[in-house]
């Protein structure tokens, strides 16, 4: 750019107007001028514009412990004790997360958190559900296809790009976020002694994941559709603000347990012994040892502080998934119906026996979901069928045996309804009436 210094003709600011003898600076574009004095105030205007995106961006709403509980609450059943770990160290993150601000030289560890439990216990669910609490960047992964750098699969960086991506390609307001990584326990290291090949994607991941849970700036590679990247293929991507939340159901960790308890017990008349209950109680008694003997490395725990162990759910709590809490899966299959104009009910002794049938599946509440497909999957078929006859309700009184219909104010047995006891088990079908 260049200043004009032309006499001949008197030149003016395109944008204010003022004449060229008026002001220091006039500076000359392919068809236009502008003044020193709009530069100064454009410059101004755009700097006051950031300083306030980065203040709206840092003066977040911090939930209490107690509403994060409260709101975890409605959507998990159970878990008193984890609920309220997560609660605080969301609490206690974006607590962190303002005081850093207001003084970025103050020193504040992370509390990262490893959530372990049997399979249907509930732990992809409460990651989900603290997700939509938070008005944070939040995004789930799954370890399982994630390697080590350099192997085919995906790298540990492709977690924080989920989470560029759940931003919004915010960066600044994604390196607030919270990841969680589930399935971690099928990164254990296979065994100390195996040193023929290289555990790319057990020992070799948590290697990888390391520095990323520690705190280190990484580059993300940026989708090059997205505008506000265009001249950009990657980003620096500072994961010290990150927080983790590790899941897994670590299956055989019990025995592991169970062998260090007897093994700090005396012989004879005076040993330790687990009883049957005591057995579905082990996983309460997990340690940091323990997760290490499993195959995760000392140096992967010493960065994960927080240990929270989910239990198996009981029966009652069984039947508060079932109906009590939002995103029910009896209110899931009610607003399906509805689609049809049908209202469906079920009776208390229905869901009881339904509980029993899925306790025989041995996977938690995912049993739940089986067991009410197997029921209704005759109706489900034919509800279009059905609301066109006339049906507006459908009662279940007894699991396996027939519905009964209220069609244009009479109540009717279905005499159509087949039951499906699974895929490779026994089907009953009812006689045509």
């Amino acid at each position: 750019m260049s200043e004009e210094s032309t006499d001949d003709q008197i030149l003016n600011c395109n944008f204010c107007g003022k004449a060229r003898n008026s002001v220091k600076k006039l500076i000359a574009g392919p068809n236009v001028y502008i003044c020193d004095e709009c530069v100064t105030i454009s410059y101004n205007i755009i700097k006051s514009q950031e300083e306030k995106e980065t203040a709206e961006m840092m003066d977040f709403e911090i939930m209490s412990p107690r509403e994060i509980y409260d709101s975890l609450s409605e959507y998990v059943v159970g878990h008193d004790e984890v609920k309220q770990m997560l609660s605080v160290s969301a609490y206690n993150h974006y607590k962190r997360l303002q005081l850093l601000w207001d003084d970025p030289d103050i020193s504040l560890d992370k509390s990262n958190i490893l959530i372990c439990g049997p399979t249907g216990s509930g732990k992809t669910h409460i990651a989900k559900s603290l997700a939509k609490i938070l008005d944070a960047p939040f995004t789930i992964a799954d370890a399982t296809t994630i390697t080590e750098a350099g192997y085919v699969g995906e790298d540990v960086e492709s977690v924080l790009e989920r989470l560029l991506v759940a931003a919004d390609y915010d960066l600044d307001y994604a390196q607030q976020g919270i990841i969680y990584i589930d399935e971690i326990d099928k990164k254990a290291r296979t065994s100390e002694s195996n040193t023929s090949t290289r555990d790319v994607s057990g020992e070799g991941v948590q290697q990888a994941l390391l520095r990323l849970i520690e705190g280190t700036t990484s580059k993300v590679k940026i989708n090059m559709s997205n505008r506000k990247y265009q001249a950009e293929e990657y980003v620096e991507f500072d994961t010290s603000n990150v927080l983790f939340i590790l899941g897994g159901a670590f299956v055989g960790l019990e025995k592991i347990i169970e062998k260090r308890i007897k093994s700090n017990s005396t012989i004879g008349f005076g040993a330790k012994i687990i009883t049957q209950k005591d057995q579905s109680e082990l996983f309460k008694n997990a340690k940091s040892k323990d997760f290490i003997d499993y195959g995760l490395i000392p140096e992967f725990m010493g960065r994960i502080p927080i240990l929270g162990v989910l239990t198996k759910l009981s029966e009652s709590e069984l039947l508060s998934v079932l109906c009590d809490i939002k995103g029910s899966i009896v209110s899931q299959y009610q607003k399906l119906l509805e689609f049809d104009n049908i209202e469906l009910n079920f009776t208390k002794e229905f869901l009881t026996e339904l509980l029993d049938i899925a306790e025989s599946q041995g996977m938690g509440a995912r049993s739940l979901r089986s067991a009410m497909d197997s029921a209704l999957l005759s109706v489900m078929f034919r509800a279009p069928d059905l609301s066109e006859l006339g049906v507006t309700h459908i009662d279940f009184t007894e699991f396996g045996k027939p519905p009964m219909l209220k069609q244009k104010g009479k109540d009717k047995v279905d005499n159509n309804y087949t039951y499906y006891r699974g895929h490779n088990e026994e089907r009953l079908h009812k006689p045509q009436g």
